[in-house]
């Protein structure tokens, strides 16, 4: 659809319009440039029922009410089980209680993620469901904003469905709803960050993701490279200077945090906590590229095939059957949404040389958060994990997303054929959800969903973990 210039508006009634909004007057296709106007510009959903009464549409409808639902249904269900320590619970979950004790355990990361497991173990007590319930708050939360980021960065009904559908179906994330550690705080405050830029409309509404840029930094520094998308976006509506020049307000939200931490745990005197404070960043900083290796790590390059996910918990119950959580990846997401950065990086680059590029594609800042965040982990020298991935991964999604929309809307038979891949995608999740959840299964059960050794087996390592050595019991801990 193509927006007509009215030759009718005289010059004095566009003074004052933003130079983005302009563009709609020059005859140019609205579906990329209207991603980044100003919310009040662009005719928001009234409501998902309308306009499309499709069978296709209503299908993708229910599709989503369904997977939505299912997805709030495994992040609660049986939440205090495993009743036992789950991987990194043996650390979060014991430095958040100490922070309620005022007593101190160096740990790598800014302490605004131990902050927010204390909340549960304040309410709930100290023990697994105490742990927990935080995670899985974030978790839930995640869903809806799921679904305005979709809107708001593609602009289609369809595409927020998918994205909320997506995000509610993603098994990786389920598991991560579930367990006290602190990625999916992470995954929040990364993804509001951007949902914000999307919807800021004046300096004041900047500061949101200033703040939010500074709450991310605050659990972990790894979340910093969103800063890239968010000044993007930001740029094409006019906005990013106040953004530069708001990150005070960020460097602020992050001290803030740490300096607090270091009065509660530390000292009560204002300037030996400043000093702990900056001993602390050099401690850190010379600390987080050591080079520790493990039979569950796994280097950035593998992360977007799903290479080696991390076991969690595996046992043999009274019954005789097994029960495992694993954190692993719905295999139809993760593997397109891969195929979906590769082929935006491909369009980019190609419209790019032939000069058809537009600026406010959508396509360009969800890319640009994908490698940005992506970006440190190529170049670092520490061991990571795959859940390392986790606050890169939700570009992918949202790349996956936006080649759906192409297709939906491409042809009579596009809705279908997203309709189609929707319900493998919902299948899939139910199919793994023994993996994620824990629930009681054989042998042959297992091993239909272990497609793959390294998934499950602790005795194979892959290359970059550091345990690909004659005996790797004693260099690899289990």
């Amino acid at each position: 659809m193509v927006v007509p210039f009215d030759r009718s508006v005289k010059r004095e009634e566009l003074r004052g319009i933003p130079k983005i909004a302009l563009t709609h007057l020059k005859c140019i296709p609205t579906a990329a440039l209207q991603t980044f106007a100003k919310p009040s510009n662009v005719r928001l959903v009234k409501s998902f029922l309308s306009n499309d009464r499709s069978w296709a549409y209503l299908s993708m409808l229910l599709i989503s009410v369904c997977t939505v639902a299912l997805g709030v249904w495994a992040r609660l269900y049986n939440l205090g089980f495993p009743p036992r320590i789950l991987w990194d619970e043996r650390y979060f979950p014991a430095m958040a209680n100490k922070y309620l004790q005022g007593v101190y355990q160096f740990d790598l990361h800014p302490p605004l993620g131990k902050f927010i497991i204390a909340i549960g173990i304040s309410m709930l007590g100290n023990e697994p469901l105490g742990w927990r319930i935080m995670p899985t708050l974030f978790g839930l939360a995640l869903l809806p904003l799921a679904a305005l980021l979709g809107w708001y960065c593609l602009k289609e009904k369809v595409g927020a469905m998918l994205v909320a559908t997506f995000f509610a179906a993603e098994t990786i994330f389920i598991v991560h709803s579930r367990i006290g550690v602190m990625d999916i705080f992470v995954v929040f405050f990364v993804l509001a960050a951007f949902l914000t830029a999307l919807r800021a409309e004046s300096n004041r509404q900047v500061i949101f993701s200033s703040v939010l840029l500074g709450l991310a930094v605050a659990v972990k520094w790894a979340a910093f490279p969103v800063s890239v998308p968010v000044g993007y976006v930001l740029w094409r509506k006019g906005l990013l200077r106040p953004f530069v020049g708001g990150l005070w307000i960020s460097a602020v939200v992050y001290v803030a945090v740490v300096y607090i931490g270091a009065l509660i745990t530390i000292t009560a005197n204002p300037i030996q906590a400043w000093v702990w404070a900056w001993n602390w960043h050099v401690d850190a900083a010379r600390k987080v590229t050591a080079v520790i290796p493990h039979t569950w790590a796994s280097p950035w390059w593998s992360w977007p095939i799903m290479l080696r996910p991390i076991r969690f918990y595996y046992v043999v119950n009274a019954n005789g059957l097994l029960q495992v959580v694993a954190a692993i990846g719905n295999p139809l997401i993760w593997w397109s949404s891969t195929l979906a950065v590769l082929a935006s990086i491909f369009d980019i680059a190609r419209k790019a040389v032939a000069r058809k590029l537009s600026a406010d594609d959508p396509i360009i800042p969800i890319v640009l958060g994908y490698a940005f965040l992506l970006a440190p982990w190529m170049a670092g020298t520490r061991i990571p994990y795959i859940y390392n991935y986790l606050p890169i991964y939700p570009f992918a999604i949202l790349a996956l997303v936006y080649w759906l929309c192409k297709i939906w809307n491409r042809s009579s038979r596009g809705p279908w054929v997203v309709v189609g891949f929707t319900a493998c995608v919902v299948a899939l999740t139910v199919f793994f959800l023994p993996l994620v959840l824990a629930i009681p299964m054989n042998e042959d059960d297992l091993m239909r969903r272990v497609w793959i050794d390294y998934w499950f087996y602790y005795e194979k390592p892959v290359p970059g973990s550091g345990c690909l050595v004659a005996n790797p019991t004693k260099l690899c801990p289990q």
